[in-house]
């Protein structure tokens, strides 16, 4: 990697020594350097096709990333864009690199985190648990009332519990790996077991369980859906970043003789 981006660091100061555009070489291997890194997403989508291990494609996207940040840099002569095109390419790209070093961060360090944190659930199906433990935790406020009378769990529904089984809840505390919120949530059910029979401690069981596992369930949409976020910025700017790059080759050759 070091050596490649010498030797481009270096045709870049002989082509410029040369009474040559620069912008040229480093404009292709821009372009080039892209290209790859497009093909590491289509490769992707294509896991039935023997293209090589998905982990030396993900070795060779970074790579090729950081030496497309330098062939833009000295593409662009260390300058800001002058007109509104420009401009374009300019965020675009920037948005890319960006989103890429998110990327590495976020690709390395949420997966094992989801590994760990108890049972993996599929994205798609965790809106219907969510439902389906809101459902049970609400019978079971009900069935405490008439079970023994006592109002207690039933308040505690109404007042916590409704809202937290409703929708995802400790969305920063999940994405930090924090427990502190369930853990206040355990501790008030904790306390109410003084006020209730045998029976109704058996229903505050039951309720504690299904606020570990809706808990369990917004760490896993919390965090999956960060990844699934990241990529909805991050591939469509950078298909839009290839499309603007070829037309700008387009422009540029439509308004010069195409010899660097």
């Amino acid at each position: 990697m070091l050596i490649a981006a010498g030797v481009l660091y270096w045709l870049d100061w002989v082509f410029g020594t040369s009474f040559r555009d620069p912008r040229f070489l480093s404009g292709w291997v821009l372009f080039a350097g892209m290209v790859v890194l497009v093909l590491y997403n289509i490769r992707k989508k294509l896991p039935m096709l023997r293209l090589g291990r998905a982990a030396i494609w993900m070795q060779l996207h970074l790579y090729v990333g950081y030496f497309v940040v330098l062939a833009f840099i000295l593409h662009t002569t260390y300058s800001l864009p002058e007109t509104l095109f420009e401009w374009g390419l300019w965020v675009l790209f920037v948005l890319v690199a960006v989103s890429g070093v998110i990327g590495i961060f976020l690709t390395t360090s949420v997966p094992p985190k989801l590994e760990l944190h108890t049972e993996r659930v599929l994205f798609p199906r965790i809106p219907a648990f969510r439902a389906q433990l809101a459902r049970e935790a609400e019978e079971l406020a009900i069935q405490s009332i008439d079970q023994s009378g006592s109002l207690t769990i039933s308040n505690l529904y109404a007042d916590t519990l409704h809202d937290y089984f409703r929708q995802p809840k400790n969305i920063v505390a999940h994405l930090r790996n924090s427990s502190r919120p369930l853990n206040r949530i355990l501790g008030e059910l904790k306390k109410l077991e003084r006020y209730l029979d045998d029976r109704g401690k058996e229903t505050l069981s039951a309720v504690r369980d299904l606020v570990i596992a809706k808990d369990n369930l917004d760490f896993h949409y919390v965090n999956q859906g960060v990844l699934k976020l990241w990529l909805f910025v991050h591939v469509p700017a950078t298909y839009g970043l290839l499309v603007l790059i070829v037309a700008h080759v387009a422009v540029v050759y439509a308004f010069s003789s195409g010899v660097p």
